[in-house]
């Protein structure tokens, strides 16, 4: 395995993919207050032609910011077809992950001096999780309907009740 390269490149020299399929429009602000708290740590991906593989939050949170130069890693290892997976591959997985929500809660909860709602942690505030509006199963008169959403009251995730179960 060849050693990772960052190197810094002004950011008007980096191409945008015509075909990105993420929609990031809304994650810019979170990215540019995430980059202003803490620094620029994780690089752009390019491939030999300067076009972002993944990194495209990232670039327009630079530019919301002005910065004039970002780190950037230039993939210039892989295959067209690699490259296009890895696109998709690097959005894909971030999406499998899920929040234990136990820990989440206190790790929240241990930050006093950040406004986490910067990061996308809206309705978030720390201290012990509120399920109030979430239906009580061991009542012996409830009755499931066929399909049941809930919303974690942390991070405002809304999926069908098994997902909040698995853990």
């Amino acid at each position: 395995m060849n050693r990772t390269e960052v190197t810094y490149m002004d950011v008007d020299s980096l191409i945008p993919y015509a075909n990105n399929p993420r929609l990031n429009d809304n994650a810019v602000d979170a990215v540019a207050a995430s980059i202003k708290e803490f620094g620029f740590k994780v690089p752009i991906v390019v491939d030999s032609e300067n076009v972002i593989i993944n990194g495209h939050t990232r670039l327009k949170a630079a530019h919301k910011l002005g910065l004039k130069e970002v780190p950037v890693i230039v993939a210039d290892d892989l295959t067209p077809g690699q490259v296009k997976a890895f696109r998709l591959a690097d959005n894909k997985t971030s999406e499998l992950a899920e929040w234990d929500l136990g820990k989440l809660d206190i790790e929240l909860g241990e930050i006093d001096d950040l406004d986490m709602s910067s990061f996308g942690f809206d309705d978030v505030t720390g201290g012990d999780l509120d399920f109030a509006d979430v239906p009580d199963l061991s009542d012996e008169t409830y009755e499931e309907p066929e399909h049941v959403m809930l919303k974690c009251p942390s991070c405002g995730h809304i999926d069908r009740k098994e997902h909040f179960l698995k853990q």
